[in-house]
């Protein structure tokens, strides 16, 4: 293994998750080793499963992590969320999952952790704000799983409806992590450099008006990515491929929650298109929406705001 691929990630989560992306390791050389966060909810008897398995493709190292272990590590994974209790209102069960990623991450920067952060616990804005709070560490530093998932969703639908393959499709949804708050950027969508808005006004296109509009009733609609629809494969190679982009210094260019200023609101979580590399996040040059799709992003800015001003408050 080489020295690029010397790395370390220390895990946080005991949900399937956390042990389908630790098994997705194995199949790719991006880390030498998995630490888990101890939990006393951590199923050791699946750690031990890993060790062995890992018998059968190139050597990792899983293990349990000590405090000391944050010095070294190079990408802390945030899976973790407690689980809901019965008749537990909204704001008492974020309040909870607010108190444990809090003692994660004061644990974690009491024992040196200078690397980077990857958070898919939802919402996925709500904690990239509230990490780099807790942290301290540059805000280039965190970011937040988002609507990387959606973005890529969007991109295999308009590969399928124009035979291009996805990989030649720049399309994003951005916007905050609930269903309400996300916008599918139509403005910015092209294929190969030319705007899908203008391929659709060509009757000789496969892409038409309605099924824009069908394409956007179904990213509406659709819920496959939320916790509650168990979608544990999808996330964790979702966190596979970021993890690649990280270690590999890909410069990807991704949508994934991160903080920043939108006229006078100042360190907002959003998922916009942001570079992603060894040292997290660069921001692209400025982005240009329709004025529907500014008015519409502005709006879920300010409610972010508000939202996380009442969190603040306590």
């Amino acid at each position: 293994m080489s020295k690029e691929q010397e790395k370390k990630i220390i895990i946080v989560g005991t949900d399937e998750v956390t042990y389908l992306f630790a098994f997705l390791t194995m199949l790719k050389p991006i880390v030498a080793s998995i630490l888990f966060y101890e939990f006393p909810s951590l199923e050791k008897n699946k750690l031990k499963d890993l060790k062995y398995a890992s018998s059968f493709s190139s050597a990792r190292s899983f293990t349990v992590a000590n405090a000391k272990d944050f010095l070294t590590t190079d990408l802390l994974i945030i899976t973790a969320q407690e689980e809901r209790k019965e008749g537990e209102s909204n704001d008492s069960y974020i309040r909870r999952n607010i108190a444990l990623i809090r003692k994660v991450i004061k644990k974690a920067m009491a024992n040196g952790f200078n690397g980077l952060i990857l958070i898919a616990t939802e919402p996925t804005d709500m904690f990239t704000y509230l990490i780099w709070k807790f942290s301290g560490l540059p805000k280039e530093k965190i970011v937040g799983l988002g609507t990387f998932i959606d973005s890529t969703f969007f991109r295999q639908l308009l590969s399928k409806k124009l035979s291009v393959a996805s990989r030649d499709i720049n399309a994003f949804i951005v916007g905050g992590s609930s269903q309400g708050s996300q916008l599918t950027t139509w403005s910015r969508s092209n294929v190969g450099g030319t705007p899908i808005l203008s391929l659709m006004m060509n009757k000789k296109s496969f892409l038409n008006e309605n099924d824009r509009i069908n394409i956007d009733s179904f990213l509406s609609e659709r819920d496959l990515f939320s916790r509650e629809s168990n979608s544990y494969f999808t996330t964790a190679s979702a966190l596979i491929e970021l993890t690649q982009f990280i270690f590999y210094d890909e410069k990807a260019l991704v949508t994934l929650v991160h903080l920043v200023d939108l006229d006078d609101l100042m360190n907002i979580p959003l998922s916009l298109p942001v570079l992603l590399g060894k040292n997290g996040t660069t921001k692209v040059s400025e982005l240009v929406f329709s004025e529907s799709e500014k008015k519409e992003l502005f709006r879920v800015a300010k409610e972010t705001r508000n939202y996380l001003d009442w969190i603040e408050k306590g």
